[in-house]
């Protein structure tokens, strides 16, 4: 009853590289930025770009009417950085289209960016960090919420966590109070708030969750309870492999971010 029960077992299958592609548009004018990798064993520590792919991006207005904005991209290491910067508008969608130099190609779903919110205040206190908005009227809104701890002009503390309107909706004093870490006396809080797509909402959730899931269950190699970890949470991504007809890994965002800054 005393043996060891535990021992390895060789994983036998090849290993099959996988096109990765990140990247996002918020709003305001800025370049737009998108990394483009293969996989690579889990044995291996270098990264795989791909410097050889064509990037177009695209928008369409709430009457359904279509346009290019740019296919101009400049490449380092896999990092694509549109040529120009790019002004984005409020009620557009927006989505990307890549194609790589064997010809595959993938499409990211399109996205609407939605409305910056308005922050009207932040209370930091001893039992809660609270930041108050006011959230829109008549729209299913979900929220990444992000504060940033200074002290001695240095960073302190950075919490990041996501929220959904269902107790607030449409409130102009919605209140969100993070407990998760309490910093007592800070000099100065920032906190952003980014209005999410739903997509891009449940993507951060399940990204979140593979996170926690590795600092709270972190253990030895050794430790038998390693086997009963939960599974990791299954990022499935908006971009498509047209080519394939299959889901590819990787997430092209679209959201709005409102920023806060208040001194204590």
């Amino acid at each position: 009853m005393l043996t060891n029960c535990v021992s390895e077992i060789p994983n036998p299958s090849n290993f099959e590289p996988q096109v990765f592609i990140s990247g996002f548009l918020t709003d305001g004018t800025e370049y737009v930025t998108i990394k483009i990798q293969r996989t690579v064993p889990v044995d291996n520590q270098s990264l795989d770009p791909i410097n050889d792919a064509q990037i177009s991006l695209y928008t369409k207005d709430a009457l359904g009417n279509s346009e290019l904005i740019t296919n101009t991209f400049n490449v380092t290491n896999g990092t694509y950085r549109s040529s120009e910067m790019i002004t984005s508008i409020f009620g557009n969608s927006y989505w990307v289209e890549i194609q790589l130099a064997d010809g595959t190609s993938f499409k990211s779903d399109e996205e609407v960016l939605k409305e910056e919110v308005i922050i009207n205040d932040l209370e930091i206190t001893n039992t809660l960090n609270r930041v108050v908005f006011s959230d829109p009227v008549d729209d299913t809104n979900f929220y990444l919420i992000n504060f940033l701890f200074f002290r001695n002009g240095s960073l302190d503390l950075k919490i990041n966590e996501l929220s959904n309107d269902v107790l607030f909706n449409g409130n102009a004093n919605a209140i969100f109070d993070s407990t998760e870490f309490l910093v007592g006396n800070p000099q100065e809080v920032r906190v952003s708030i980014s209005n999410l797509n739903f997509n891009t909402y449940q993507y951060y959730l399940n990204q979140f969750a593979q996170f926690e899931n590795q600092i709270t269950n972190a253990g030895s190699e050794d430790d038998p309870g390693q086997l009963f970890l939960p599974p990791p949470a299954n990022l499935t991504g908006n971009i498509m492999n047209i080519t394939a007809n299959t889901r590819a890994l990787g997430f092209f965002g679209v959201h709005s971010t409102t920023q806060f800054i208040k001194n204590f």
